[in-house]
């Protein structure tokens, strides 16, 4: 009997010092909430089939596991009523038979989408670096010699273009009547030969099926939490350069930089936990020399800071050339990708669906895609094709931790027409 006392008054004190979250970590909320719900019944008849017993359930237990605590009753029952409108919205989500991703309930789920907007996002869109080279205006070693070249380089390219653009009138007339011909000639030989096509299609499946990863090739950090700050700008931009770097060194290691650096620092055109942008970090960076801190000196803390400007250590990039990718053009984003590293990029993330991705592929019907849109800021890491839904996706870092989503990764449909901007507010990168 003493014995049994020991034990239970050991498995007490442990449970009091040890922190709540840590008690749930091996079990998933969603799951947790799975178990009360009946799918089908639910199904026909609404948020109303789940008692208020079964919701009470669910409830404390969400929070026993964030380790919730409110500030009063009133307090309680409206983030309870938040709480329910998203138990509804993703216990629905998932019924749908068409969709090939999954939703989960997280730590978010009594935030108000106000709230989820303004501390997990933070891009705030800005033309400045659309369709141009970064280091054409950036500033730095600019002089009426460069001024000249550049405008001669434009003035030959414009020409260039008028001249192909005739060569190519010229032969698509030449070559009207024989392409009718070849068009009969190869319905022919299909209807005579079947299958004579197959080689054509073997590469059109060969390229639907191509897949590409930099996480394989050890470029690519862990995945980081913003927490409740919108620097989203400041996670991308450093996890770009940090992949950049660990090519240009060819380290078999990724030295991680500060984004707590770029949210204090870069006030000329960022904001802090306000939201901000990749050109106004890039240029605070070409401002310090191309030199930023590493994260093990200049940790993030959260919130905006006062700049430090001394007992941290620097990296020199070196020189830093960026571009803008043509604004929806995803072949020109994938080649950008595999040729220069990740991208930063924005998208419109203004949706529930981004709030509780699981797992699988987002494909959201009638996503925005106007650069003026965008709201966050991620990384572009690689691309790839499910051969069981049939449909390529790009693998997008995320900032909200790696218990979101594919351990803190999104997959995003691709070539579905810059699906929720994806190729909108696009950059690649080099250190030279």
């Amino acid at each position: 009997m003493k014995f049994y006392w020991i034990l239970f008054s050991t498995i007490f004190l442990l449970s009091i010092f040890t922190p709540t979250e840590s008690l749930f970590s091996g079990t998933n909320f969603q799951d947790f909430v799975d178990s009360f719900v009946d799918a089908s019944k639910f199904k026909f008849e609404g948020i109303l089939s789940l008692n208020d017993s079964t919701i009470s359930r669910i409830w404390s237990y969400f929070k026993s596991k964030y380790g919730r605590v409110y500030a009063s009753i009133d307090e309680e029952k409206q983030r309870l009523r938040v709480f329910k409108d998203h138990l509804k919205y993703v216990l629905q989500s998932n019924l749908e038979k068409l969709r090939t991703f999954e939703l989960e309930l997280n730590e978010y789920s009594d935030w108000t989408i106000a709230e989820f907007n303004s501390f997990k996002k933070g891009l705030l869109p800005t033309n400045d670096l659309q369709q141009r080279n970064f280091d054409d205006d950036n500033g730095n070693n600019s002089n009426d010699e460069d001024s000249v070249r550049r405008s001669l380089k434009k003035l030959y390219r414009h020409h260039y273009n008028l001249r192909r653009l005739k060569r190519n009138l010229i032969h698509r007339r030449h070559h009207k009547k024989y392409d009718d011909k070849r068009g009969f000639r190869d319905w022919l030989l299909d209807l005579l030969v079947p299958n004579s096509n197959n080689n054509n299609n073997s590469k059109n499946n060969a390229q639907a099926t191509s897949s590409f990863d930099w996480r394989s090739k050890n470029v690519v950090s862990s995945v980081k939490d913003q927490q409740k700050c919108g620097c989203c700008y400041a996670f991308a931009t450093a996890a770009v350069l940090e992949s950049l770097y660990a090519m240009k060194t060819k380290s078999n290691t990724v030295t991680e930089f500060s984004m707590q650096q770029i949210t204090d620092c870069s006030s000329n055109g960022n904001n802090g936990c306000n939201g901000g942008n990749f050109g106004p970090s890039i240029r605070y960076l070409l401002g310090q020399g191309s030199k930023i801190a590493t994260l093990q000196s200049y940790p993030y803390v959260g919130t905006k800071q006062t700049c430090k400007t001394s007992g941290i250590n620097q990296i020199n990039l070196g020189n830093i050339q960026f571009g803008a990718i043509t604004e929806g053009n995803e072949k020109a984003m994938a080649d950008a990708l595999v040729t220069y590293g990740p991208l930063f990029i924005g998208l419109d993330a203004d949706s529930q669906l981004f709030m509780f991705y699981k797992t699988g592929i987002l494909n959201i019907n009638n996503c925005p895609n106007r650069r003026q849109d965008m709201d966050h800021a991620m990384v572009v890491v690689g691309y790839g094709y499910d051969s069981v839904l049939k449909i390529p996706y790009w693998i997008i870092k995320n900032s909200w931790a790696q218990k979101w989503g594919e351990n803190g990764y999104v997959r995003l449909a691709k070539d579905k027409g810059n699906m929720c901007g994806i190729s909108s507010m696009a950059y690649y990168g080099k250190l030279t």
